[in-house]
């Protein structure tokens, strides 16, 4: 069913503000999920509401936070997030970035004591609107093992890069897990009932597996590109660890481990790009060479090439328009949040 996305974020806004966040925490953490969920990224949307709240209101997650800055380098800060909610505390530093880079060309920030942030672009699409190159990097629990091991000691530590084209509603975009897939995508497939590619992931001995509930239970994601997702998610979880203090993949507490908090680590960083280039010449030449992807001689059956980012901002589009689709095992899940918390859950769409 589809429902509007306004609604179904006004739904979450009150569920969050019951469960101990702020509304200014809700209402940017609600942003994220169903921006999740417009752009297709349902794994990282309404999918982990449940989870969410509950862990706020068993204090794993702090409400009514606000970032600090503990060490200053001007271009080169750290932050504390102080167990806040991931998206919250992600926007405060991205906007922290964007005000320094704003004043001295560049930022980067190295954030502790973090959650769960949702999806990165987010954060670094947020840079791009202001016209600015952003980038967002964070660890999360073991879930991957390195090249030729079996045992999860690495997470799928995502990775995010936007550009500004000109166009603000229309940034370039990579947003990627350093696993095959992001994990969230085989536990919304557990949770529906369906079965994955083989090359997502592996079971407990290492063999390749379609059962989503085998790789979650004792098994592990497998990393994108072999080598290359190892080392890249090895360095990710390097920085966001080693450089902040906060847990390493291997010692991280899970999202859904409703018995301690998580301590993951991020690292942002916002550059002004009208520091070394004019900002019409550039977004011309970013546009002859996105053209020049578009209009490559395409294989046999391949209709059109699409730019990065491109799909999910066509989905957004639509979704706006059409409504977010919900499946009915997250729309079960919705409603029991709905009773419990007696926030009422919005109908869907032509009813």
């Amino acid at each position: 069913m589809r429902y509007d996305a306004e609604a179904l974020k006004n739904f979450s806004i009150q569920i969050m503000c019951r469960c101990g966040l702020s509304r200014e925490e809700s209402e940017i953490f609600s942003d994220s999920l169903i921006r999740a969920d417009l752009r297709g990224i349902s794994s990282h949307g309404l999918t982990r509401l449940t989870a969410y709240a509950r862990r706020v209101e068993l204090g794993l997650v702090a409400g009514h936070v606000t970032p600090e800055i503990t060490r200053d380098g001007g271009g080169v800060i750290a932050v504390d997030g102080k167990n806040g909610m991931g998206a919250y505390v992600g926007r405060w530093t991205m906007e922290a970035c964007v005000r320094r880079a704003r004043e001295q060309g560049g930022c980067f920030a190295a954030v502790a004591h973090g959650n769960h942030f949702g999806y990165a672009a987010y954060f670094t699409e947020y840079a791009a609107r202001q016209g600015m190159l952003g980038l967002a990097i964070a660890n999360g629990p073991p879930a991957m093992p390195p090249t030729g091991g079996k045992t999860p000691l690495l997470g799928t530590n995502p990775l995010a890069v936007s550009l500004p084209t000109g166009d603000p509603d229309h940034p370039l975009t990579l947003d990627m897990a350093t696993s095959a897939v992001a994990r969230g995508k085989v536990t919304l497939a557990k949770k529906n009932g369906q079965s994955i590619p083989l090359g997502w992931g592996v079971d407990s001995q290492g063999n390749p597996t379609t059962d989503p509930e085998a790789v979650l239970s004792g098994g592990a994601m497998l990393p994108m590109g072999g080598p290359k997702g190892y080392a890249i998610s090895l360095i990710i979880d390097i920085l966001c660890s080693c450089i902040t203090g906060s847990a390493s993949g291997q010692t991280m507490g899970s999202f859904y481990d409703f018995t301690r908090t998580q301590n993951s680590g991020y690292c942002f960083a916002a550059l002004d790009l009208s520091r070394v280039a004019d900002p019409e010449a550039w977004s011309q030449r970013v546009q002859v060479l996105l053209d020049s992807m578009r209009e490559c001689p395409r294989q046999p059956g391949v209709e059109d090439i699409k730019i990065p980012g491109q799909p999910e901002q066509e989905k957004l589009e639509r979704g706006l328009r059409e409504g977010v689709s919900l499946s009915p095992a997250v729309e079960q899940e919705l409603q029991a949040l709905a009773d419990r918390l007696h926030v009422p859950l919005p109908a869907p769409l032509g009813e």
